[in-house]
C-alpha cells in the first residue's frame, strides 16, 4: 500500500484513528483521502454509503475501487441510524465518522428539525459499535443556522454522550476530498468558508 504524508499535521482528533467506520460517504472521496495518508494512523477502514452500489456515480465507483485497492472495505445500503442491521456487536470501532450529515428534507419530525432527529438516532446507534474510549466525529458547516439545525449538544445529552467538543475542520488536510450534498452535486466546501468537526464520547 502506497501512502503519502500530508505536511498539514492533523489536530488531536485526527490522530491515531485506529479502526475506522465512515458513514454517509456520498462519493467515497473522504475515505480515499484518509487511506492515502499515514499520518492518520488507520488500522482498518470500512466506508459505507446510504445508496446501493447501482446508484453510485462514476466518480464514487472509481473511489470505491481505490479504497478497496488500498486495503479498505466499501459497504452499500447502510443506514447510519440502524447500524445494528449491518454490524453485529463483534464489530467495534475506535473512530466513527460522519461528514456533513443531511437528510435532504426540512419537514419537521416530532416537532423538531429532521436533521436533529437523525443525529440523535445516529449517535444512539453508533454508541453500540464504539470501542471503549472510542469517539464519534461529525463535521458540519460552522454557522448559527446549522447550529440550530443540528443542536449537537442537545443530541449528545439525549443519546447518552458527554458534552461534545468542536474543532475547526480544514479541508486542505484531506487532498482530493470533494463533498457532495444529499440532493444535488453542490459541495458544502464550495458554498461555505468555515466548518467544525464535533467529537462525541459516550458517558462513562
Amino acid at each position: 500500500m502506497q501512502f503519502t504524508i500530508n505536511h498539514l499535521l492533523p489536530i488531536r482528533i485526527w490522530e491515531n484513528l485506529g479502526d475506522v467506520l465512515l458513514l454517509g460517504e456520498g462519493n467515497l472521496s473522504f475515505a480515499n483521502s484518509l487511506l492515502r495518508q499515514s499520518a492518520f494512523e488507520i488500522t482498518n477502514l470500512i466506508a459505507t454509503t446510504f445508496d446501493g452500489k447501482r446508484r453510485l456515480t462514476e466518480e464514487a465507483r472509481k473511489n470505491a475501487d481505490k479504497v478497496n485497492k488500498m486495503g479498505g472495505l466499501v459497504l452499500y445500503d447502510v443506514d447510519a441510524t440502524q447500524l445494528k442491521n449491518t454490524f453485529t456487536r463483534s464489530y467495534q470501532f475506535d473512530t466513527i465518522i460522519f461528514q456533513f450529515p443531511n437528510v435532504g428534507s426540512r419537514q419537521a419530525k416530532y416537532g423538531r428539525n429532521p436533521n436533529h432527529i437523525m443525529i440523535r438516532k445516529f449517535l444512539q446507534s453508533a454508541k453500540e459499535s464504539l470501542k471503549l474510549n472510542g469517539s464519534v466525529l461529525i463535521t458540519a458547516v460552522d454557522s448559527p443556522h446549522y447550529d440550530g439545525v443540528f443542536q449537537f449538544e442537545e443530541a449528545a445529552e439525549y443519546a447518552g454522550y458527554q458534552e461534545p467538543e468542536s474543532f475547526p475542520f480544514d479541508p486542505e488536510m484531506f487532498p482530493d476530498y470533494n463533498h457532495v450534498n444529499t440532493n444535488d452535486q453542490v459541495s458544502a466546501l464550495d458554498d461555505h468558508e468555515a466548518f467544525l468537526t464535533w467529537e462525541f464520547q459516550p458517558q462513562p
